[in-house]
């Protein structure tokens, strides 16, 4: 048996600064009217009280508990209850990464330390290779050569099926274009077992 020995350079170590964290959404006066439940998940949904006068429809928001903040909803009632919980799943998890570890396909390897496996993902591949003390990786995406992973994914991400999803996501800015409307897609087909009950 052959094993895998990448070779790993010392650069490229330094974490990547995180970003401004994302803007908080102001908070909305709401009345709750419903139950959604996705799975295990379970949400209030409610009217935002407080929307602007020009809206022509009632805008809806939902919240994950009696403590949780109202997020503001795109789809509404108009558009029917399976689109609304399709937005709630694409707002509530990392569809993106959830849509990967649902489809992706390893060609070849295994996921432990000192090995390489090679993925694809409906035509897209990729390679992670992992060092044998399992300290350091590298990820090789189509038409790059090998990268070195941070050490604040590898940190994030002890499991490497899971560090190769999350590579993939960091090193290709663009998957979420490439795969847009896929992850839409099966985030409708997760809010077709949703189930809603009025709250009373």
């Amino acid at each position: 048996m052959t094993v895998h020995h990448p070779t790993f350079s010392n650069a490229g170590l330094a974490a990547s600064p995180e970003g401004a964290g994302a803007a908080t959404e102001s908070a909305l006066e709401v009345a709750p009217f419903a139950r959604l439940t996705i799975g295990e998940a379970a949400y209030d949904v409610g009217t935002v009280k407080n929307s602007p006068e020009e809206a022509t429809r009632e805008i809806l928001a939902f919240r994950s508990g009696a403590d949780a903040p109202w997020r503001q909803l795109k789809a509404g009632l108009d558009d029917g209850w399976r689109p609304v919980a399709a937005e709630v799943v694409r707002n509530t998890r990392d569809a993106l990464q959830d849509y990967v570890r649902m489809h992706m396909i390893r060609r070849s390897g295994k996921f432990t330390a000192g090995d390489k496996v090679s993925l694809t993902l409906f035509g897209f591949d990729w390679e992670v290779r992992v060092s044998s003390d399992g300290k350091r990786a590298q990820v090789k995406l189509p038409e790059t050569g090998w990268e070195e992973v941070d050490r604040s994914l590898l940190q994030d991400y002890s499991d490497l099926k899971e560090l190769a999803i999350a590579a993939l996501i960091k090193f290709s800015p663009t998957i979420h274009e490439v795969f847009e409307d896929d992850v839409d897609a099966w985030a409708l087909r997760l809010a077709a077992g949703a189930s809603v009950t009025p709250i009373m």
